[in-house]
């Protein structure tokens, strides 16, 4: 459900009668309202990096659906303004109420501009936000000054009491308005702006992390803690163990095993979660910068599909954005075929089968086994392709949302990469975004150096060894096996 479809129904007679004055004189603001930089009131940039091609495209749509004092009024400046608030937002875990409270009262203040010149005694920025506030720099800051903003409605709306409040009047609280009328009348808008950027706010580029920069991060399962080395696109800063107890979680093969784990972005916050296959049951733990927390289990009835390789085994499962909404799906390899469960944020709902063919695809460790099948982006559209392992050559076929279609050969040469359980194994091999281009790249572990080899994008190009040490780390059911990577 979006913000706007859950404030219909609680919309005030004052609200009413608000909005019915605005729509009377809606024309005549609108044509008093300038474009950024058309008057003397001079603006920052929202966003250092400017505006994108998004925020122009999200500008025309939202033009077509505004109805009050920015109705005809979007830019790409604009939606840049709102991105920065709702990325404020995000990153503080809130929910899309705080951000339509914040958007509305950046409508009313200054038209979602950040005023870099004091119109109304010492005001400046998106808030108008006055000199006790913070410094200029500060208030000009549009992540600073959301912060600010949500930091004060906060202390007046203790436990989260601003969530049932009406969204005019907590604006009206947090900013004392001469005019707080004004606020009721663009909460719709606000919902309609939240709803079309709060999937933009945060960085759009399809692979995620754990620290949320969108350059793999190299994770550990060592025993039974597992840390994270951050990754800086040419090696991995050491960040410590962030969890600790899961010494049963490496497959099923290892004795008293009693599952496994997979890390891949669950909420769309761009931040690696941790996804636990705990006998039948997968639950996940919402990453929390400093580690997981556990949000409980999401779907159940999965036992059997630890790999072919334990007694009664089905087939295995993948987690990956099948659909471009950030969201990891889950894709599962049952016999011969793949089917896919798209994320509902509560769980995952069965999209169907849609890819045959894959029965000796299981690893070369299964009679007859031919390969193994990875998921990842390889072409920087944000949907998770398929990348075949098959004998020595490495393939891609693209997701076409439907399924995928063969690209090709893209590398060939790899056939004692598929793990050192396999006659002459020489390693394995792992598909993520090193340099945070949005491509996925190839890293490979080597004995017990780690190399990366980048994507063109018509193959993979070697950039050499960017961490060594890391000869034990290819499973427990390796000899002497300490643990295993992640890159996510």
């Amino acid at each position: 459900m979006t913000f706007l479809d859950s404030i219909k129904r609680g919309l005030t007679v004052t609200l009413a009668s608000s909005l019915m004055v605005t729509a009377m004189s809606s024309t005549a603001r609108a044509e008093d309202e300038p474009t950024a930089g058309t008057l003397a009131i001079s603006n920052a940039p929202c966003d250092d990096d400017g505006t994108t091609s998004t925020d122009s495209a999200l500008a025309d749509q939202l033009n077509g659906v505004l109805e009050n004092k920015l109705d005809g009024y979007m830019n790409a400046y604009r939606v840049s303004c709102a991105r920065m608030i709702i990325k404020a937002v995000r990153e503080r875990g809130m929910v899309r109420r705080a951000a339509v409270i914040a958007i509305d009262t950046a409508i009313v203040e200054t038209g979602l501009q950040n005023h870099d010149q004091k119109v109304d005694h010492t005001s400046l920025g998106l808030f108008q936000q006055q000199d006790p506030w913070g410094s200029a720099a500060d208030r000009l800051d549009p992540i600073w000054a959301t912060n600010a903003f949500l930091n004060k409605m906060i202390k007046l709306y203790p436990n989260n009491t601003w969530q049932s409040a009406p969204v005019g009047k907590v604006a009206q609280d947090v900013q004392v308005s001469a005019y707080p009328e004004r606020y009721p009348v663009e909460v719709a808008d606000a919902g309609r702006i939240v709803d079309a950027v709060w999937d933009h706010a945060l960085d759009t580029r399809p692979y995620d992390s754990f620290t949320g920069d969108a350059k793999a991060d190299l994770i550990v399962h060592s025993g039974t803690d597992v840390a994270v080395r951050q990754g800086s696109g040419n090696g991995f800063a050491d960040l410590g163990v962030v969890s600790s107890g899961w010494g049963r979680f490496h497959g099923l093969q290892i004795t008293n095993g009693m599952g496994r784990l997979y890390f891949a972005d669950y909420n769309a916050d761009h931040r690696t979660d941790m996804i636990v296959h705990n006998g039948t049951d997968i639950s996940v733990r919402l990453n929390t910068t400093t580690g997981w927390t556990d949000l409980g289990v999401v779907t159940s009835g999965w036992g059997r599909f630890h790999g072919l390789q334990i007694t009664n085994g089905m087939g295995r499962l993948y987690f990956a954005d099948y659909n471009a909404d950030g969201r990891a799906d889950m894709i599962v390899h049952n016999g011969t075929d793949i089917s896919v469960r798209l994320n509902t944020t509560t769980g995952w709902t069965d999209l169907g089968v849609i890819s045959s063919g894959w029965g000796r695809f299981h690893g070369l460790q299964i009679t007859n086994g031919m390969g193994r099948l990875y998921f990842a982006d390889y072409n920087a559209d944000g949907r998770a392709d398929m990348i075949v392992h098959n004998g020595t050559d490495i393939s891609v076929r693209l997701n076409t949302t439907t399924g995928w279609t063969d690209l090709g050969v893209i590398t060939s040469g790899w056939g004692r990469f598929h793990g050192l359980q396999i006659t002459n194994g020489m390693g394995r091999l792992y598909f993520a975004d090193i340099d945070g281009d949005g491509r996925a790249d190839m890293i490979v572990h080597n004995g017990t150096d780690v190399s990366v080899r980048k994507n063109t994008p018509t193959g993979f190009s070697d950039q050499g060894v960017v961490t060594t040490g890391w000869g034990r780390f290819h499973g427990l059911d390796t000899t002497d096996g300490m643990g295993r990577l992640y890159l996510a």
